[in-house]
């Protein structure tokens, strides 16, 4: 008995679609552009989603065509599907092909609000581990405890250092593995830093409440994804400030003072030398969890 293939069109219009979202996510890992969306913490599960579409796709494939039994040729079933019910997702593929990958323009950081300025302090610095409970119910909670307690203990710690680095620098050198330790560090307690030269790259934030030689230097941090964004650093003078453009990249070097800022006392940076510099390869800060 002659057997033929029948082709199931909607469970072929699914695995093709399938097989585009996990080839863009694959594009995305393999050129490094998946840092235009993500932390990179997480592109080891990106990888294992690409893969897991991919099997999707395969199984999907292998259901869209069945082998039938009797003389008649190929056939197709399927027909009464409506084929506008895929049209999102077609949509959604050809706008991550074709659309450019970019950095977040510095122009958005109006829509996103900066985090420049005044920052509410916390109760303290680092608030003291809670002791272990005693007679606790039983010996494995005890133990979780415990390690918690010794893992906050750590980290409390290596922040700690961190800080006391920060306090006795003559000069603070902002990094990308510094850049959040330091900008709230210094927004929150900014007396304790007046008169430290800092350096420090960004890019030129203007807003309609700074003065004509003020200006941001700030950052797209990224917890995440490209989502949750925000621009974060300090404000900044310099008698030419107007010269700069927004979205302008700067390596700046000056000194931290106290200034007002809606009201509230800020750190500033007086700067004292700059040199305009192209756009970094990935212009983003990760949040480093000490």
């Amino acid at each position: 008995m002659l057997r033929h293939f029948s082709l199931n069109a909607e469970a072929l219009y699914k695995s093709l679609i399938l097989l585009g979202f996990s080839a863009f996510l694959f594009l995305l890992v393999k050129s490094n552009n998946i840092i235009y969306y993500i932390n990179p913490r997480f592109v080891k599960l990106t990888e294992a989603a690409a893969v897991l579409i991919l099997l999707m796709f395969l199984a999907q494939a292998g259901s869209s065509l069945r082998r039938t039994s009797g003389a008649h040729s190929c056939r197709r079933y399927g027909h009464g599907i409506n084929k506008l019910t895929f049209l999102p997702f077609v949509i959604t593929l050809l706008m991550a092909f074709l659309l450019p990958n970019n950095a977040l323009d510095p122009s958005m950081a109006d829509n996103k609000g900066m985090n420049l300025g005044a920052r509410p302090a916390p109760s303290g610095r680092y608030s003291p581990t809670p002791a272990v409970q005693e007679n606790a119910p039983n010996a494995q909670t005890d133990n979780s405890n415990a390690n918690n307690q010794g893992y906050a203990a750590q980290a409390q710690s290596l922040v700690r250092s961190k800080i006391d680095e920060l306090q006795k620098a003559g000069l603070i050198k902002v990094t990308e593995d510094n850049f959040t330790l330091v900008t709230n560090e210094v927004n929150i307690y900014p007396e304790q830093y007046v008169g430290k030269e800092i350096t420090m790259l960004g890019f030129v934030l203007k807003e309609k409440k700074f003065s004509a030689e003020q200006f941001g230097l700030a950052r797209y941090v990224i917890t995440c994804c490209s989502a949750d964004a925000m621009p974060d650093g300090f404000i900044c003078e310099y008698k030419n400030a107007a010269h700069f453009k927004e979205g302008d990249w700067l390596n700046i070097r000056g000194t931290i003072q106290l200034g007002k800022y809606e009201g509230n006392t800020v750190p500033i940076i007086k700067v004292a030398a700059f040199s305009k510099v192209p756009a970094p390869q990935n212009p983003y800060i990760y949040p480093v969890y000490y």
